[in-house]
């Protein structure tokens, strides 16, 4: 257990404070624990360690004073910081692994369209077309096939909104 002489004396070696009244104040302010002794000449004992918390609790409020920076808030700040940047790492990965998946996808496709032997999806096969129709029976046929999907005669709206699409896209 310290007294007040010994708590000012290290107090000073800090540069923090060389006045014992101002060590009284902050006792009697409950800045510093302490407890009364029942000495006459000694008028209150401080433990150690909670002498090494107030000085904590000085020098930052003095570093925060000179760089004007609160510390506890940036300590707060950094560690969210540092969760965030833990949190992005992670999302990156994921983000590679579902790339890779689309390539190796991709590839499975291509294949799969290598080495299918279907002719390629055209208007004049989707229509029961010969391949060297004319423009003006395509015409024909794809306004044919819009008519039966029409809303109005019973036909799925989706259904001719998307070849309708299709129908002007194609330019026939």
């Amino acid at each position: 257990m310290l007294n007040v002489k010994e708590v000012t004396d290290q107090l000073k070696d800090l540069e923090i404070t060389d006045s014992e009244q101002i060590v009284l104040r902050w006792i009697l302010e409950g800045k510093i624990k302490a407890k009364r002794t029942k000495k006459l000449n000694i008028d209150y004992s401080i433990k150690p360690a909670d002498l090494a918390s107030f000085i904590l609790i000085k020098l930052i409020e003095e570093k925060s004073k000179q760089f004007g920076v609160d510390y506890q808030q940036w300590e707060k700040t950094f560690h969210e910081n540092q969760k965030l940047k833990e949190e992005i790492e992670e999302l990156n990965s994921k983000i590679r692994i579902e790339q890779s998946k689309v390539r190796g996808l991709k590839k499975m496709i291509s294949a799969e369209y290598a080495l299918s032997e279907s002719p390629p999806f055209t208007y004049t096969s989707f229509l029961g077309l010969d391949p060297d129709a004319d423009k003006a029976l395509i015409k024909k046929e794809f306004k044919k096939l819009l008519k039966a999907l029409h809303p109005d005669r019973g036909g799925d709206e989706r259904l001719f909104k998307v070849f309708y699409e299709q129908y002007r896209k194609s330019g026939v």
